[in-house]
């Protein structure tokens, strides 16, 4: 039996270390997953002395403020001794760390300062890895390149049997001065996965000078997070899944676990968790209507509580939203991401016209569910054309549907629409516009989720003293910021013109 330490970055959502728990004790192997450090979220003029990650991210946030994402204090020495201690207890044969891109400098200096402790094998897997693999070499001596379930628990193997483990597939490994780049691993079955382990006995969090023990991430909301497929129908060029289609292939890449396996999960978690609602975290969740045909009834009469999912706006109908509500959705996501027809065709490969994003959005209003919307704004092509485009779209679209914040577009490295950046700017061909004018039409987005009439809205828009000091529409701003997509949301109404 070998000993495996899966050491998480910052607390919150990531099913990775559960997964790869479980699929390491299933094959016999022990598992530990530790959760280092957390992040805030913080208005930008109050970031004081938090760090960002590599790829920050900010947004500007329904109540109106700026706020940068994901901020967290340098590592102390304190809390770095309490996460070695937590290893030296569990005495691993190898440490992992979870990581995607904006972690590899945080993750790299953790890795640096545990390995004056531990002489045991290094191994990274995640985005990060997959994505930026002779960046994370640097820190690591193996990278798991893509999906690691399997390639965990063959590297537990080699461990527990003293054998070499430079040749695993779909692994880079480091052997001696030589870099061993293997090959790719196919996909695999996901009626092949164990079941993941959210065992509390399993998981600590070591945080500033406090370690929390029998932890579970999502303990207070008592939400439990769960993917019924890996993979997305859709190739959006700011998406991880766009990159992972590229670089192995389109065939087989969306893949879905068999419904008995997905209602065992559930029904461990709510006798071990005491969970009260489900989270469905599939890129699209509504892809499958006829698999959604025989799960609702099935949900609904084994497990029956309130869920959230993500959708798309061409795969879903009114029809489809009546059988998910009647299962317990009461929350869900819809992507719009732009209100640009241009930029969603040339620039995201998102070709959605914005009449059936509208509809699908009404249709989420019809049926009673409580709806949010994705939309990404300072997207390096926009032009004010197209931030015109977007202000329009969003006065046609229902104020019932409800967002935490307008992310700003993050470019990360090697996706399609970063490439696209990196061209565009070598030809001088983009014309972004001003900081000021993004806050004004900021705050023009915001404005259109108010309750007044269209009318009084242009009205505003309209008079200089606003985009002047584009603050001024704050006090028009009667939509109560939403933190969570299980929050109650107050049902609303736009005044009559």
């Amino acid at each position: 039996m070998a000993k495996i330490a899966i050491v998480k970055l910052f607390n919150g959502l990531n099913l990775a270390p559960a997964q790869l728990a479980g699929q390491l004790r299933e094959a016999g192997h022990e598992a530990k997953v530790i959760y280092f450090k957390e992040t805030v979220a913080l208005p930008t003029d109050e970031v004081g002395d938090h760090l960002e990650l590599d790829y920050p991210g900010t947004g500007f946030v329904a109540n109106g403020k700026e706020y940068s994402v994901d901020l967290y204090k340098p590592i102390c020495d304190s809390e770095m001794q309490l996460l070695i201690e937590e290893l030296k207890d569990f005495n691993p044969d190898c440490i992992g760390f979870t990581v995607f891109s904006g972690l590899i400098k945080i993750c790299g200096e953790t890795s640096n300062r545990l390995r004056e402790h531990f002489d045991c094998p290094f191994i990274w897997g995640g985005p990060g890895p997959t994505l930026e693999p002779h960046k994370c070499i640097e820190y690591s001596d193996i990278l798991c390149i893509n999906e690691g379930e399997q390639v965990m628990v063959e590297l537990a193997g080699c461990l527990d049997a003293g054998t070499d483990y430079s040749t695993i597939q779909g692994t880079w490994c480091k052997r001696g001065e030589e870099v061993v780049k293997n090959e790719n691993r196919p996909l695999m079955k996901l009626d092949d996965l164990a079941q993941p382990d959210w065992a509390r006995e399993g998981y600590v969090f070591v945080n500033g000078d406090s370690v929390e023990r029998n932890y579970y991430p999502e303990n207070n909301s008592k939400t439990y997070s769960i993917m019924t497929q890996r993979g997305c129908p859709f190739s959006c060029h700011f998406c991880i899944e766009s990159k992972y289609q590229d670089m192995f292939g389109r065939k087989d890449s969306l893949r879905r676990k068999s419904i008995d396996m997905i209602m065992d999960e559930l029904r461990w978690a709510v006798k071990n968790l005491h969970i009260k609602r489900v989270m469905f975290y599939d890129d699209v969740f509504t892809v499958h209507p006829r698999w959604l045909e025989d799960f609702l009834p099935r949900y609904r009469d084994e497990i029956g509580l309130p869920f959230w999912c993500y959708s798309y706006p061409t795969t879903h109908d009114r029809a489809l939203l009546d059988k998910l509500k009647d299962a317990g959705c009461t929350a869900i996501t819809m992507g719009v991401q732009s209100g640009s027809e241009r930029v969603l065709k040339e620039n995201f490969n998102r070709p959605t016209k914005s009449d059936r994003v509208i509809a699908a959005a009404e249709e989420i209003v019809g049926s009673g569910i409580t709806g949010f919307y994705d939309l990404i704004t300072r997207v390096d092509f926009e032009t004010l054309d197209d931030l015109e485009e977007t202000f329009e779209f969003l006065l046609k679209f229902p104020i019932e549907m409800n967002t935490f914040m307008l992310p700003n577009m993050t470019s990360y490295p090697t996706y399609k629409y970063s490439e696209d950046v990196i061209a565009a700017e070598s030809a001088g061909t983009l014309n972004k516009p001003s900081e000021e004018e993004y806050d004004f039409y900021h705050h023009l987005y915001l404005l259109s989720r108010s309750t007044l009439p269209v009318e009084k809205i242009r009205e505003i828009k309209d008079d200089p003293k606003y985009r002047e000091t584009p603050s001024l529409m704050a006090k028009y701003f009667d939509h109560t910021p939403v933190m969570n997509f299980t929050d109650y949301v107050p049902k609303r109404e736009r005044q009559a013109g």
